[in-house]
């Protein structure tokens, strides 16, 4: 796969715009990025990129939903029974 540097700056441009409307910060959006593209690297078949992106993005929104579901809150003021 060989991809140039506009088209990688769209792709990048593309991910920040659809993934901060999760709430994802623009760090996480270049690790969605980097994470599709190797996706696509290791695939054998030409891939759409967009589709590849789009499930990483579910991926990480997923993985952010399980752990904050571990999280339990503490609180050191709160009063003791």
């Amino acid at each position: 796969m060989d991809i140039s540097t506009e088209k990688y700056n769209n792709l990048k441009h593309y991910v920040i715009k659809q993934a901060t409307r999760y709430g994802f910060s623009v760090q996480d959006c270049d690790d969605i990025l980097h994470d599709a593209l190797l996706k696509a690297l290791e695939s054998d078949k030409s891939v759409d990129l967009y589709k590849i992106i789009w499930k990483t993005i579910g991926k990480y929104r997923e993985r952010r939903h399980r752990e904050g579901t571990r999280q339990v809150s503490y609180d050191d003021n709160k009063e003791r029974e």
